[in-house]
């Protein structure tokens, strides 16, 4: 960059991004090709960013989708889209260069690619955090300029991984070959989240973003094939994340009526999930069986019951009063506009009388006090929706996480609710533009207009 000419005697010596803060000249890095004939991919991309065309093209590289990705990003400059749309015009692309791991895989070139927002376009790394925010970024996937992006003070720009207003379709539509420029963290997180198997491992990253394990546990939840797929791929994910996705599949698949994944000791006493009976509700059978293998299900057991109404085996259990088994049958949702005049309003049904009456048997007051987990999942609205319109889709750490404050009925600490998210997506054009000019705003207030 400084138009010098270095020795470099070893490979781990070649830096991996030679165009950033600043590029050098075209003849610069036409002696530096001729030097080490190896840096040719990287010396590509310098060229997509210059816009150096000429030398491009006595480089004589496949079609690379990093350089066709980082000449798009500097399209407005003559000599990047002369590279852009020579790329383009070719019948296939390859992956040679990896930024999430500053490498060049000439010998073995993942082939067809595609663009696919896997590339630190020179844009991006204008983005300077000072040292007070230097620690919410240096687990960042991309690091090639090997600064981590730390300078004496934060710059205007942020990397909100917000998507554009212009691409919120993408969450609806089929993805295209080549993604748009765009950032597409909450396209991976809502993959996660819908346990969409295609576009999530389409889009995923090597390494998982702040909300993204919760929302693969939500996805697991609510999708079969995507539970089955995680039971095989979970040991190749991070290993504070697969204790947990094992669960969750292990849950998933209780509903569905297969145990055969449950032995008397296995899994451990406490990797038996505590919500097993939502959105699906397991056959009465299933349960009988779950606790036949495992009496310490009991709780898990007798939760489900009543969610699927089985009076027999609940009976069977006689379960004691517990506070769990109280808010599950009672379903004591707090509605925010209580009063004296208008209390809570909790059911009336046989599991509550069965333990109202049990408790006077015993002489015992039903437990108040939380004693596990499943208490977390005994609530009514286990996913509540949102009037609140934001202005736009960010996958900030805790975008999804924040949204439910309320603990996580899932039992892993936070759960995800992407309420926010799918409003916005549903919403019309206008009604977005709307909250892009209010910062946001909620709905069918008195002033609002539908």
């Amino acid at each position: 960059m400084s138009d010098v000419v270095p020795e470099l005697a070893a490979d781990e010596d070649k830096p991996y991004c030679i165009w950033y803060p600043d590029v050098a000249s075209e003849d610069t890095y036409r002696q530096l090709v001729k030097r080490y004939p190896d840096m040719r991919y990287t010396i590509g991309r310098a060229c997509a960013v210059a816009g150096y065309a000429t030398l491009y093209h006595e480089l004589d590289l496949l079609p690379e989708v990093s350089i066709a990705e980082e000449a798009r990003d500097n399209s407005t400059n003559d000599g990047s889209k002369t590279i852009f749309d020579a790329i383009m015009k070719q019948p296939a692309c390859y992956a040679i260069l990896n930024d999430y791991t500053r490498s060049c895989n000439i010998d073995n070139p993942l082939f067809p690619a595609f663009m696919n927002s896997d590339t630190a376009v020179q844009s991006s790394l204008d983005i300077r955090l000072g040292l007070d925010k230097y620690k919410k970024w240096c687990d960042h996937y991309f690091n090639i300029a090997e600064d981590f992006n730390v300078g004496e003070v934060s710059s205007e720009k942020t990397n909100r991984q917000t998507i554009g207003p212009e691409h919120v379709g993408l969450f609806y539509t089929p993805l295209l070959s080549h993604l748009p420029t765009t950032n597409k963290d909450p396209l991976i997180i809502m993959a996660a989240y819908e346990g969409n198997i295609e576009r999530y491992v389409r889009l995923r990253r090597p390494v998982f973003l702040h909300d993204e394990g919760y929302a693969i546990v939500r996805g697991i939840y609510h999708n079969t094939t995507f539970a089955k797929w995680w039971s095989i791929e979970v040991k190749r994910t991070s290993p504070e994340w697969d204790s947990v996705i094992e669960d969750a599949v292990l849950a998933r698949f209780i509903m569905v009526n297969d145990l055969s994944h449950i032995t008397p000791v296995k899994p451990t006493l406490h990797r038996i999930p505590h919500l097993i009976w939502w959105p699906l509700i397991p056959a009465e059978a299933t349960l009988r069986e779950l606790l036949r293998r495992r009496p310490e299900a009991k709780l898990q057991v007798a939760m489900a019951c009543i969610a699927g109404d089985y009076r027999r085996l609940w009976d069977e259990l006689a379960p004691e009063p517990q506070s769990e088994l109280m808010d599950q049958a009672r379903q004591d949702q707090l509605h925010p506009e209580a009063t004296p005049h208008w209390p809570r309003s909790p059911n009336r049904n046989y599991y509550v009388g069965y333990l109202e009456q049990k408790a006077k048997e015993l002489k015992v007051p039903v437990p108040r006090s939380k004693r596990s987990e499943c208490e977390d999942a005994a609530v009514r609205d286990k996913e509540p929706t949102s009037t609140w319109l934001d202005d736009e889709i960010s996958a900030h750490p805790y975008a999804l996480v924040n949204s439910y404050p309320g603990g996580s009925v899932y039992q892993w600490g936070s759960q995800a609710i992407a309420s926010h998210w799918e409003l916005l997506i549903c919403s019309s054009e206008a009604m977005r533009r709307k909250a892009q000019e209010e910062g946001g705003l909620r709905l069918y207030d008195d002033e609002m207009i539908p």
